[in-house]
Formats: C-alpha cells, sequence, structure tokens
C-alpha cells in the first residue's frame, strides 16, 4: 500500500515538472524570436505557451519540487504569453508591408489585449498598446474608450507582466503614462487626448510669416552629423550627408537657430564628432537647449549605444565610435537640454540594438527614425534622395516655423508625416515608422 501511494505520488511529480518544461519551453522560444525580432515565430511560440498554461499570471510561479526548495522560474517574473502574443502581433503590424495584413495584426492585438482587460488584468502596458492600437486604426471611439476605463480604474492598476522583450523606449512612454497626472486627474498617455490619435494642441506660439526667418533664440544651439560613408555591413544611410545640409537649413529658417550656433559634421571619425560637440559645449549657457540630429550607422554594444565614425568597421568596436551617452553628457554637464533625433538602422544582434540605452540623469528627448529590428529609408524630393525621417522633421518645422516647438506634438506630427506623407489626415502607412519622443525629466511640452 505505501509502496503504490509513493509511485503515485511520483508520478504526480514527474507530470508536472513535464508539463512545466512544456511550457516554459515554448516561453522561451518565443522571448528568443522577439529579442532577434522575429514576432511572427516570437507570437506562435507564445500561444503553445498558452496551450499548455492557459493563463496570464501577475505573480511568480513556483516551480514543482520538494517544500524545503521552494523555486521561482525565472527569478520570479511574470508569466504574461497571451499579453506578449498580442504585443508581438503589435510589433508584426507596426512594420508589415502591407496595410491590409497591418490592420488585421492590429485588430488580432487589440481583442486579444480587450480580452485582458475583461479578466481584471489591468496593466498599465495593456492600457497603454491597446491605446496605442487603437489610435493606428483610427478607431476614435474606442480609443476614447480605453481613455475612460483607465480613469475609470484610477488607484486599481496592480497586475504585472513580464516586459522583458518590450522596447526600452516604449517602456520609458509606460513609466510615463503610469506617473502623469492630466489637468483632470486622470492618467492618460501623453499625446493621446481626445483628437483621435491626433497630436493635441498645446498652445503652440504664434508663427511666422513663410519666406522669413524665424526669430533666432541665442540660447538655442544644434550639433549635426551627417555621415553617408560607412565601412559597417549594411551600416550606411547613403543619404547622410546631404541630410545633414538639409536640417541645417531647416533649423536656421524654420526653428530660429542662429547659423553661429550651428556645428555641421560630415563623414566625420569618432575624433572628429568628438571634438566638434566638445568645442559646441564650451560655448552654451546654463539654460541651453541642444538639437543633437545624428544620420549615420549606429550599434549597441553591451547596452550601450553607439554613433560610428566613418573608420568603424566592426559594430563592436567601441574604439571607433563615440557613445551616445558621452555625447549627452558634454552638453547635461552645463546644465542643458538635450533633444535628440537618430536617422540609423536598427539591426537587432544578440537581443540589442541602436537606442535601447535610456539615460536615467539630465533633460533629454531622443526620437528614432524607425522601429528596432527595422531600417531607415529614403525617397526623392526634387531630384534628391532624402531619408523619411528627415524629410517629416524638415515639413514639420515648415509648418510650426516657431522657436518653441513643443517637444510632443512635434513628435505626433513627425510621425504621421511618415505614415501619411502628404497625402491626407487619416490613417496611413509606410515602410517606416518612428518612435515617438522617450523622455528623461521633460515635459511633454517642452520646447526646443
Amino acid at each position: 500500500m505505501l509502496r503504490s501511494w509513493m509511485i503515485t505520488l511520483l508520478a504526480l511529480f514527474a507530470g508536472a515538472s513535464a508539463l512545466a518544461q512544456t511550457w516554459s519551453v515554448h516561453y522561451d522560444e518565443g522571448l528568443t524570436a522577439a529579442r532577434a525580432g522575429d514576432w511572427a515565430a516570437a507570437r506562435e511560440a507564445f500561444k503553445s505557451a498558452v496551450a499548455f498554461r492557459t493563463e496570464d499570471i501577475s505573480g511568480p510561479t513556483l516551480l514543482p519540487g520538494p517544500v524545503t526548495e521552494r523555486r521561482r522560474w525565472r527569478n520570479g517574473a511574470p508569466y504574461s504569453p497571451n499579453f506578449l502574443a498580442a504585443y508581438c502581433a503589435y510589433r508584426a503590424g507596426a512594420s508589415a508591408a502591407e496595410p491590409a495584413e497591418r490592420r488585421r495584426l492590429f485588430q488580432e492585438a487589440s481583442a486579444e489585449w480587450e480580452a485582458l482587460l475583461s479578466k481584471g488584468q489591468l496593466s498599465y502596458e495593456t492600457f497603454y498598446f491597446l491605446n496605442a492600437v487603437y489610435g493606428a486604426l483610427g478607431d476614435t471611439e474606442k480609443r476614447l474608450s480605453v481613455e475612460n476605463r483607465l480613469t475609470q480604474a484610477t488607484g486599481k492598476i496592480n497586475w504585472k507582466v513580464d516586459t522583458e522583450v518590450v522596447a526600452p523606449e516604449e517602456l520609458a512612454r509606460v513609466s510615463q503614462l503610469s506617473g502623469q497626472e492630466t489637468t483632470a486627474g486622470t492618467t492618460i498617455p501623453v499625446g493621446t487626448g481626445a483628437t483621435g490619435g491626433q497630436p493635441p494642441t498645446t498652445g503652440t506660439p504664434p508663427l511666422t510669416p513663410i519666406g522669413t526667418r524665424v526669430p533666432a533664440l541665442a540660447n538655442k544651439f544644434a550639433l549635426i552629423i551627417g555621415n553617408s560613408q560607412s565601412r559597417l555591413v549594411g551600416g550606411a544611410v547613403p543619404f547622410a550627408s546631404d541630410d545633414a545640409q538639409i536640417i541645417r537649413e531647416s533649423l536656421v529658417m524654420d526653428a530660429g537657430y542662429l547659423e553661429e550656433n550651428i556645428d555641421l559634421v560630415i563623414n566625420a571619425t569618432a575624433d572628429q564628432i568628438r571634438a566638434s560637440a566638445r568645442a559646441l559645449a564650451e560655448r552654451i549657457t546654463p539654460d541651453a537647449t541642444v538639437f543633437l540630429y545624428f544620420a549615420g550607422a549606429g550599434a549597441n554594444i553591451e547596452g550601450r549605444d553607439y554613433l560610428a565614425g566613418v573608420e568603424a568597421a566592426l559594430s563592436t568596436d567601441a574604439g571607433t565610435m563615440i557613445a551616445k551617452s558621452e555625447l549627452f553628457q558634454m552638453f547635461l554637464s552645463k546644465g542643458a537640454k538635450v533633444f535628440a533625433f537618430f536617422q540609423a538602422h536598427r539591426p537587432v544582434t544578440g537581443g540589442r540594438y541602436f537606442g535601447m540605452e535610456v539615460p536615467m540623469f539630465g533633460q533629454v528627448s531622443q526620437m528614432q527614425a524607425t522601429m528596432p529590428g527595422e531600417d531607415v529609408f529614403g525617397s526623392v524630393l526634387n531630384g534628391k534622395t532624402q531619408g523619411l525621417f528627415t524629410q517629416a522633421i524638415v515639413s514639420v518645422l515648415r509648418e510650426f516655423r516657431s522657436n518653441q516647438v513643443p517637444i510632443e506634438e512635434f513628435g505626433w506630427q513627425v510621425f504621421y508625416r511618415i505614415r501619411r506623407g502628404e497625402t491626407g489626415t487619416v490613417g496611413g502607412s509606410s515602410r517606416q515608422t518612428p518612435t515617438l519622443p522617450v523622455l528623461t525629466n521633460l515635459a511633454a511640452d517642452a520646447r526646443f
């Protein structure tokens, strides 16, 4: 009798262990595929995990074993296959070439996130991405419904999800969502007011008539870097040098920057970029605003972002690059605010990609020309190829014609300009999807 009981108990332990191994293997496969930017494979793997363990879990998962040796799966991380499967659909949709496929994936993601909310799994991440996907679909009614539900859930949002493969810039915006209070006392995603996903109006100063220069401010500076030459395989941005010069002209004419306060660096080595940045930093005032634009090859080495000099031949050779944080610190140490814009390819290598690094200190805004795992593209304008990101920046600055441009509203306008071009005001699609500004210690209406 005792032997029979022991055999039964061992069989139960073995069965539980095998089941845990099955769902956890699929889950790990999903994480691996997501880190590599293979969103379709990651989604399939997370769905397979759901087949063996159906529901998401906010807290830690205890693995089978003796009571005296309690083990936590992935050091106590939440189990979120349903949330991550929806996130993978969202990311796959954002990079889909065909509008119909993009819409299908966005609709699948929204349905799955709605299902999580209906179960009471209230997380800021789910509210944020559901709001974003309805904005991308142009569904104002449903987007406003999300905002209303978020308002009603104030004080009740305590569900945790696994965010290991969520892009850092998206996590930064979720953090803003969870901590930023609106005038009505509720928390909503920055830049998603009652305008159908359009950028909100934030009291932009009166515009300057076209044909004249916007009045320049002495405390505004710019470092513009355009490296069209590159020895890195797949790293070259052929239109980078021309784009840098176009940005310079736009800042002078349409954004209130003095010509002598702009340093233009073309096809430079890492040391030349460093020297130019130092020279500019020596001239800035404590209340300065610094516009930093980089077009060229970037890399992420051991979690740090680097801007490649033209001499860089290996994406792992930091000695031929300059750390993004080093550039930032030159200006932040003087008390300046930095508004950075990067037009660089963002391949995922070993789970890392350019733009992953988000500063914790200083006042910084960062905007990337494309999503992680994607390339930047150009189109012909006036007989020359220009980057889509650059075209959008210049076009939006020309519309604002102000020396006090609010960053979040500007970011939304650039986003939609790339997605729609000059073709209309609703929806839109493009091979390239920029990120919205990721803000560190800056208000949504901070101006540059």
